[in-house]
């Protein structure tokens, strides 16, 4: 499996996330960035996938720098 956290108090709202993939990112109420299905710990979203690709085609494209991929 492969962990993927997005810290919402880095995100600068680019979209660049939801442009690659609005099925798996959308923004929030407060216009920061989120990924659907994540479980939330205080401002920081957490996810586990098999497939980590599109996450980190996410991770390389956020201007903000706040999605991190760490595989096990």
């Amino acid at each position: 499996m492969v962990e993927i956290v997005l810290e919402r108090d880095d995100c600068t709202s680019c979209g660049n996330c939801v442009e690659i993939d609005e099925t798996l990112f959308t923004f929030d109420s407060d216009d920061k960035a989120t990924m659907v299905g994540a479980q939330r710990d205080d401002d920081m979203d957490e996810l586990e996938v098999e497939d980590a690709s599109i996450y980190q085609q996410a991770a390389d494209a956020c201007s903000g720098e706040c999605i991190e991929v760490y595989d096990d």
